[in-house]
């Protein structure tokens, strides 16, 4: 995401009066203006949901499966070892 420098969409918010005054006093704490409030507050949201919504997640049988293929590895096919081999003489 890049910033262009301008002053960016204008967005009009409704709060209700508990929510407009717990933002108030918390800006105040940050010594704030509202503006910059919002911005730092939906960005740290946005993250946070972005964040959460692209790590991979895996079940407790995923899990089971996945230690258990690095514990006890599987003796490789014989393509692997052709695929092996071909890098090798790639590398040279």
């Amino acid at each position: 995401m890049t910033n262009t420098g301008d002053k960016g969409d204008m967005l009009k918010v409704r709060m209700d009066a508990v929510t407009l005054s717990m933002m108030d006093t918390a800006r105040a704490y940050l010594k704030l203006d509202k503006s910059k409030f919002i911005r730092e507050s939906v960005r740290e949201k946005a993250e946070a949901v972005i964040a959460e919504h692209q790590k991979t997640k895996f079940s407790a049988e995923d899990w089971t499966a996945f230690f258990g293929a690095l514990d006890a590895p599987a003796a490789p096919t014989r393509r692997m070892k052709k695929a092996a081999a071909k890098f090798r003489d790639l590398q040279r």
